[in-house]
């Protein structure tokens, strides 16, 4: 078996429950609270929603640094600063207009910080600029492709319909679809990235 394997498959399960868990408290605190919104959001929106966006970050951090501590050592000033990022990133994303319309690039843009914060600048990718960019690339890509697929299914198939401005239940089932695509697949494309520069194991 190869040495990283177990990292590997460790990285993939604590990535993927992370999400599941992280989703399942957020859209409670986002819109349960303040109850659902238009495009525009009022100040108590925008608060329950940054609220909820921190925990999410600090709950996917927290796994993924359960695994990555054995390897590396991950400061907590590290990880406030990436949750900082990460909420900023997605209200950039959530209220730019240099992009034209498409995706949700408050996902994309924040993604690139849950599938890289807890670990950029700790390993060395030195001569493997291609790896790095893979790993910085994976979670974002994961979770468009998570919402492709649900996209697919409600629009294209007709296989059910959501009523994300009537039902949390609805509203979680598509930031879950997100996070376990973004856990499962981005987890596994970014932690293949991973061992190929980790250092020994610590303990």
């Amino acid at each position: 078996m190869n040495a990283n394997q177990p990292f590997l498959k460790s990285w993939v399960k604590n990535n993927t429950i992370g999400f599941i868990i992280a989703f399942l408290v957020y859209t409670p605190i986002a819109h349960g609270l303040t109850g659902h919104h238009t495009r525009d959001l009022s100040s108590g929106q925008l608060i329950a929603h940054s609220v909820g966006l921190v925990v999410v970050s600090a709950l996917v951090f927290f796994f993924q640094k359960r695994v990555l501590k054995h390897y590396i050592e991950i400061s907590s000033k590290r990880i406030i600063a990436s949750i900082i990022l990460f909420v900023s990133l997605f209200w950039f994303g959530y209220y730019q207009r240099f992009i034209p319309d498409g995706p949700d690039y408050d996902i994309l843009f924040a993604f690139l910080v849950l599938g890289s914060g807890s670990w950029l600048g700790l390993l060395s990718f030195k001569g493997r600029s291609l790896q790095l960019i893979i790993a910085l690339v994976a979670f974002p890509i994961a979770s468009f492709l998570g919402q492709l697929i649900l996209y697919t299914m409600v629009v294209g198939l007709e296989l059910f319909e959501l009523e994300l401005q009537t039902s949390i239940i609805d509203e979680t089932i598509v930031w879950l679809s997100v996070g376990i695509t973004t856990g499962l697949i981005g987890g596994w494309v970014n932690g293949k990235m991973l061992t190929k520069v980790l250092p020994d194991r610590r303990n």
